[in-house]
């Protein structure tokens, strides 16, 4: 064999180990997953990607007073409640209204505070609002500090939150895929890992699902910042 021959085949066969390296060994190069279990016939899928892009229902984590004012205070412009009101409602009053009215039957706590809204509403509770093609379920995770505005969350509040939302997402997605975001990471404040985070959200999911259908398929979907964190393949055999 001449030495470009050699060079050839080895970078060949480099290239085909480091594609079965990167999809089915040390899954490096794998972006989605799906969850299988004999409990429910519903498809749960873990993957990287764009939340907003994603051609169906989307979830939203916000503050327990559902605010609607992007200011960096009240609601950041870097989380995904600020972004969405941000990108699709340029007049933040109609997202404002339509959540309103959705949660018109819901039970809350009257607060004082210097701005913002006034009502309190427990975690888990779940408003919808629409814009366009964008069908969003905006679901109360974060306990807020009424002297400084800032949130936090716990793990029992996550998962109260994930269920909340899935028990009005029953109502509302009939059959049509939900995608969930990485609940609890950042500005959420609940202090744990990403991985720990994915695993209480689909720990939530089964439990709810258990109980009752709530649509076809669940995906939850990372940030692709999250690749070099996450090792899907590992993760699903973890799971399993």
């Amino acid at each position: 064999m001449s030495f470009v021959c050699f060079i050839l085949l080895s970078i060949f066969l480099g290239f085909i180990y480091c594609l079965f390296d990167g999809y089915l060994y040390t899954g490096f190069f794998k972006n989605k997953i799906e969850i299988k279990s004999n409990s429910f016939n519903t498809s749960i899928s873990v993957k990287f990607g764009d939340l907003f892009s994603q051609s169906g229902w989307k979830a939203i984590a916000v503050n327990d007073f559902f605010d609607g004012i992007v200011d960096d205070d009240l609601v950041s412009i870097k989380s995904l409640h600020g972004i969405a009101i941000s990108k699709f409602w340029q007049n933040p009053h109609d997202w404002q209204s339509q959540i309103d009215n959705s949660l018109k039957r819901m039970s809350f706590n009257k607060e004082k505070r210097a701005k913002g809204n006034k009502k309190r509403y427990p975690i888990g509770t779940t408003a919808f609002a629409q814009k366009d093609d964008q069908k969003i379920l905006f679901v109360a995770l974060g306990y807020t500090d009424t002297n400084t505005n800032l949130t936090s969350a716990t793990s029992k509040s996550l998962i109260q939150a994930v269920r909340g939302l899935l028990e009005e997402a029953r109502t509302k997605c009939a059959g049509e895929e939900l995608f969930i975001p990485l609940m609890g990471s950042g500005l959420s404040r609940v202090g744990i890992k990403n991985l720990i985070l994915v695993y209480i959200i689909l720990a939530a999911i089964f439990e709810e699902t258990k109980q009752s259908k709530i649509t076809e398929k669940i995906t939850i979907v990372l940030p692709w910042e999250q690749a070099k964190e996450i090792n899907l393949v590992n993760f699903k055999k973890d799971w399993n």
